[in-house]
């Protein structure tokens, strides 16, 4: 049984703040929790000091206000997401999180032509088993098959380890206890679009003017996307989910699609595809657009360009959002496998 040790501020209580303090208790006052049931209280207050880059006194002063935490003082607990998005929300500058995503979207500030060249990626993925005591019977890995060709652009060359793992056109699957490696390259490009339909630009733009958000959070909490989407933020799988009710409750056709987000930290995404009145179906990243926010000048363009085009920088799959992009099986049980990946930019290849 776990001992809950998690400490809130007390009502009442003063303490000393240091200077500086004011933006991190600002971003703390708006910062969306991750409720109890999805929290993972791993990192440690060295992490977090790490992570934050604000200083002993302002954590004090944070946990002081209310951030959660467990273990004792001196010795606290946080949970990742709830640091991460604390960081962003700061306007500190200073923290992991801000300089990371600034310098990842530079790309946001160039040209358009450039969101739209062919760009050639290498990458490699390694899948292991979670579990400290090691993988169980009859292990099974899946990775999501990369498909770029669903937004023009083509598999190069792709290898796997075991050699005999089976490809299929939504995942590359591998049995036995060595875990899958999967590595190749590829080349993503993009196409310039326009929403034609009045109703679905009004659908979008009903959604970004009620001025939620982005916010990192556990898969399976995104996939409750009315209850994330009420507390004011919108990862990308809840946002996704609740643009694809609307556009086919209005009579559109319309999918949901996963797949990475390239040379930005690789994160996994997802975005939503209608099918327009023209009978072309385009991508809709109402997610990018929020994140341009944190970029330092992106290109006036950019907002609208999230709105009916494909982007070089996108990576598809053909799994809907919400889905596992990596899974792993053994002893009878499922997890989630531990997953090293790395995609960069191949040599020679055009730069942004």
């Amino acid at each position: 049984m776990r001992l809950d040790t998690s400490r809130t501020a007390v009502p009442g209580a003063k303490a000393a703040v240091p200077a500086g303090t004011g933006g991190w208790l600002g971003a703390l006052a708006r910062l969306f929790t991750i409720p109890a049931e999805y929290r993972e209280e791993i990192v440690s207050r060295e992490g977090a000091l790490e992570m934050l880059r604000c200083g002993d006194g302002v954590l004090d002063a944070l946990i002081a206000a209310g951030l959660p935490c467990g273990g004792p003082a001196g010795a606290e607990l946080f949970d990742r997401y709830d640091l991460f998005n604390l960081s962003l929300a700061s306007g500190s500058g200073a923290s992991v999180p801000e300089r990371s995503i600034e310098f990842a979207l530079r790309w946001m500030n160039g040209e358009p032509d450039s969101w739209f060249q062919p760009l050639e990626w290498r990458f490699s993925v390694e899948l292991e088993c979670p579990r400290p005591e090691g993988c169980g019977d009859d292990p099974v890995w899946r990775l999501a098959m990369p498909r770029p060709e669903e937004f023009g652009g083509e598999v190069l060359m792709l290898e796997t380890s075991p050699d005999d793992a089976e490809r299929g056109p939504d995942w590359i699957t591998a049995r036995g206890s060595t875990g899958l490696g999967v590595r190749g390259r590829l080349r993503t490009r993009g196409r310039p679009g326009t929403l034609r339909s009045p109703v679905i630009r009004r659908i979008v733009e009903d959604f970004m003017a009620a001025g939620r958000r982005w916010a990192r959070m556990p898969e399976a909490l995104q996939c409750e996307d009315e209850r994330v989407l009420a507390h004011g933020v919108a990862p990308c799988i809840s946002a996704s989910l609740h643009l694809e009710r609307l556009f086919r409750a209005a009579g559109f056709e319309s999918v949901t699609r996963r797949g990475w987000i390239l040379g930005m930290l690789d994160l996994a995404h997802a975005w939503v595809e209608v099918v327009d009145e023209d009978g072309v179906r385009k991508p809709i990243d109402p997610i990018f657009v929020l994140l341009s926010g944190y970029a330092r000048s992106p290109h006036p363009r950019f907002a609208e360009t999230c709105r009916g085009s494909r982007l070089n920088r996108l990576l598809p799959t053909g799994l809907p959002a919400g889905s596992l992009l990596a899974y792993h099986g053994c002893g009878g049980d499922e997890h989630v496998p531990t997953r090293r990946t790395v995609i960069r930019r191949a040599a020679g290849a055009p730069t942004s």
